[in-house]
């Protein structure tokens, strides 16, 4: 093993975590602040790809294409919701709720809709990450053993 990929696989998995923490911090303040479910989702895909790159292993144990039908469902229910009780499309709701060990917290169901996004993007994108890396583990023929 060559010193550049003894550095990027003792490095990746600190790195990832670092990602990964940061995008559902991105996730949770999303509603109130710059952020949201799609910059989390790309973070997320970014700690795959590091992953995939540095240690040939998945981030996720189960297939990421299965994330984006249930973040479609509840995107939309969150999104269509509100019409039910004669507002319009995607009007977000809030309010406060008092929980133990934390005190007061304010809750969106605007929340509710970036976790949707955020689900489709992560499975939008590490499926493609998956796809691509298969497709080109094949057409590469053993192309390492010839370095």
């Amino acid at each position: 093993m060559r010193a550049p990929e003894i550095f990027l696989r003792g490095f990746a998995l600190p790195v990832t975590f670092a990602i990964l923490a940061f995008g559902f911090h991105m996730l949770l303040r999303g509603h109130n602040a710059p952020g949201g479910g799609f910059i989390a989702g790309l973070m997320v895909a970014v700690a795959a790809l590091l992953m995939r790159m540095a240690r040939q292993q998945r981030l996720l144990s189960f297939s990421p294409s299965a994330l984006v039908p249930v973040g479609l469902a509840l995107a939309l229910l969150t999104g269509a919701a509100p019409m039910l009780v004669g507002r319009p499309f995607l009007t977000s709701a809030y309010g406060y709720v008092r929980l133990p060990l934390l005190g007061e917290v304010e809750w969106a169901s605007a929340a509710l809709f970036d976790v949707g996004v955020f689900l489709v993007v992560i499975g939008v994108t590490v499926t493609i990450i998956e796809l691509l890396t298969e497709h080109g583990a094949a057409d590469d023929g053993g192309a390492e053993g010839e370095r």
